[in-house]
C-alpha cells in the first residue's frame, strides 16, 4: 500500500472519529474530544503505512489536542485534518 492509499474502513473510522471530535470540541466537551483525537491518532499510527499522510494525521490530532480547551481552535485543526482525508 502506498502512502496515498487508505483502506475504506480506515478512512471511515477516521472520518467518524474526527467528525465526533470536532462536534465535541465545539460543544465544549474537551474530555470527549481529547479521547476521540487520541484514538484517531492511534488508528493512523496502527493502520496507515509510514509516510507523509500518517505523519500529518498524527501531527494534526496532536495539535488539536494541544489546542483544547479552546474548542473552536481545536475544531479548526480537526477540519484541516478532515480535508486531508481522501474522499470515501
Amino acid at each position: 500500500m502506498s502512502d496515498e492509499e487508505m483502506p475504506a474502513d480506515v478512512r471511515s473510522s477516521l472520518g467518524q472519529l474526527l467528525s465526533n471530535a470536532r462536534q465535541s470540541a465545539r460543544a465544549g466537551d474537551a474530555e470527549t474530544a481529547r479521547s476521540l483525537l487520541e484514538t484517531a491518532g492511534t488508528v493512523a499510527e496502527n493502520k496507515l503505512p509510514d509516510g507523509d499522510r500518517r505523519d500529518r494525521l498524527r501531527h494534526g490530532c496532536s495539535a488539536a489536542v494541544e489546542a483544547l480547551p479552546d474548542g473552536e481552535l481545536a475544531a479548526a485543526y480537526v477540519e484541516a485534518i478532515e480535508r486531508r482525508l481522501p474522499d470515501g
